[in-house]
């Protein structure tokens, strides 16, 4: 856990986010999509612009901040009882690309059964054709989940956002005639200009990325290293992300080039004053489950100390990695004055118990190799 947490994992053409394909677009002001759900699994089914206030939130099983909103949005149902009908509908329950799964509904049904009460409103779910997803979510650039849309008495949309945002400020603004809706489109449009420039950029980015992929398949590392380059020189705004690929790679195919890169960008922008990148770096010489044929721990030891003085000497994990690079180093009298300072921060340290046990075992191991 401890060396999962430190290292930089390298993914170098996944995508985050489960739906970046773009429908008809969706806004502020717009007349709502309808509710053309796939099956009602609790409450009765809802009609959109007859005259009522409706919340329509998106959410799914898997996803842990929809399971935190949940219960919110059940005080505000109940809040808001008789003025405003609260949905939610279960969307992008299986994976990316996979095809629908058959008991995607029994697993929405069990889901909110065990919610029971603290999921006390109307709940539907989406079917294979993706219906709702797309007229509704992806058509209005909302490419995560919960996000709750909220539709007026006439049928449009008044607001989108979290519903753990604004949406209770927003339903009373609506119920007591203060809501700006024109200040409210204004600024859900810059927000979906943003999102667009950043869905562009991701797209050249990822384009720019696949000769790298391609060399990497190939296992021709060499080749993998001169295409990023090229994507370093064209998409700045990634440099550490693309210096830290490129350092991995080093260090599969041209290992003294590796220390010799590692020093180099730890001197520099962005990596100079970033604490935990520079711990990454260090770590990734000095960890003895690395397998490298030949660390440079000097170089592991220098990156390490700059992690600990850019931290102000305040971060146990960083730490801990220094008393590695010591001991790995041959000081062991050094690796124990540092990992004794590391243990003495653990009990205000935000790490999870297994980590900070890993740590006092560690400083116990090097007190049995002192003797």
């Amino acid at each position: 856990m401890h060396k999962l947490i430190r290292i930089m994992t390298v993914g170098l053409l996944a995508t985050a986010g489960l739906a970046i394909v773009q429908a008809e677009g969706l806004t502020i002001g717009d007349k709502a999509p309808p509710l053309k759900v796939a099956k009602w699994i609790k409450g009765q089914p809802v009609a959109l612009g007859n005259g009522n206030l409706n919340v329509v939130e998106f959410w799914a099983t898997w996803c842990g901040p929809c399971k935190v909103s949940i219960p919110h949005l059940t005080q505000l149902a109940h809040k808001y009882k008789g003025k405003v009908s609260f949905t939610g509908v279960s969307v992008w329950e299986n994976a990316q690309g996979q095809p629908f799964a058959p008991n995607t509904f029994d697993k929405v049904s069990s889901f909110v059964s065990t919610m029971g009460d603290k999921m006390d409103y109307n709940v539907a779910a989406d079917g294979p054709e993706a219906t709702m997803a797309q007229t509704w979510m992806a058509a209005a650039n909302q490419n995560g989940i919960p996000a709750a849309f909220l539709v007026g008495r006439d049928g449009r949309v008044l607001w989108v956002g979290h519903p753990m945002g604004d949406l209770d400020k927003v339903i009373g603004q609506v119920l007591d005639g203060t809501y700006d809706e024109s200040a409210a489109a204004k600024q859900f449009k810059d927000q979906q200009d943003a999102a667009a420039k950043d869905m562009a950029d991701a797209k050249a980015f990822n384009a720019a990325m696949m000769p790298v992929g391609a060399a990497l398949k190939a296992k021709d590392y060499k080749g993998a290293i001169g295409e990023l380059d090229k994507v370093l020189a064209v998409h700045p705004e990634y440099t550490m992300r693309l210096e830290t690929i490129k350092f991995n790679l080093l260090l599969r195919s041209d290992e003294p080039a590796a220390y010799a890169y590692a020093k180099d960008i730890a001197s520099k922008d962005p990596y100079k004053n970033d604490a935990q990148a520079l711990n990454s770096l260090a770590w990734a010489i000095v960890d003895d489950q690395a397998k490298l044929k030949n660390p440079d721990f000097a170089v592991g030891l220098a990156i390490a100390q700059q992690a600990v003085d850019v931290s102000k000497g305040e971060d146990p994990m960083i730490l801990d990695t220094l008393a590695v690079a010591y001991s790995r180093s041959g000081n062991l009298d050094k690796a124990i004055e540092v990992e004794q300072k590391a243990v003495a921060l653990l009990d205000k340290a935000p790490y999870p118990d297994e980590t900070k046990a890993e740590i006092r075992k560690r400083l116990d191991t090097f007190k049995q190799k002192k003797g």
